[in-house]
């Protein structure tokens, strides 16, 4: 399984070649979740613990 997180104001790298990833894996009948964030950017910040929570229940239903 992958997860990918992605800030929709990310300006280092564009939210569309997490999508693109996404798509791809998912094509290749991969296991792939793609969570964006409204308005983070490329290092995150105010968004930052929910996406650590959303990991962290990533690796406790993955990772048995």
């Amino acid at each position: 399984p992958l997860l990918i997180h992605h800030g929709t104001a990310d300006d280092t790298c564009p939210l569309e070649w997490s999508q693109e990833t996404a798509a791809a894996f998912e094509a290749a009948g991969k296991d792939v979740e793609l969570r964006t964030y409204e308005g983070e950017g490329h290092a995150f910040g105010p968004q930052w613990p929910d996406s650590m929570a959303v990991t962290m229940d990533f690796f406790a239903e993955h990772l048995r």
